[in-house]
């Protein structure tokens, strides 16, 4: 979905939203004891630094990741990400807030 979700939907740019993204860890399984973690390896970058957001329903990825990779800020988004829950989560990032914030 990345490669064909276009960052400006006018067509006056041509990238797509995965153009944009260095590391990609998208797949089924542990968010905390896997995809964070591969994550951080990969990227070098600290959990401190991570904001996650996740839509999950059926299991509780954010208290996951919170719980396996201290540091991060983790917002569940349950009906999908709005503009309100992207802007709770920079906030709370932005203000140190770590683990599930809400």
């Amino acid at each position: 979905c990345l490669d064909k979700l276009p960052v400006d939907p006018s067509g006056a740019r041509a990238e797509t939203i995965a153009d944009l993204i260095d590391f990609r860890q998208i797949y089924p399984g542990s968010k905390g004891h896997r995809h964070f973690p591969a994550l951080q390896k990969e990227s070098g970058i600290g959990f401190e630094s991570m904001l996650f957001f996740d839509d999950c329903t059926y299991g509780d990825n954010c208290g996951d990741v919170a719980r396996a990779c201290p540091g991060t800020s983790c917002v569940r988004t349950p009906r999908g990400l709005t503009m309100e829950l992207f802007e709770l989560g920079l906030a709370a990032w932005a203000m140190g807030k770590r683990g599930v914030v809400s």
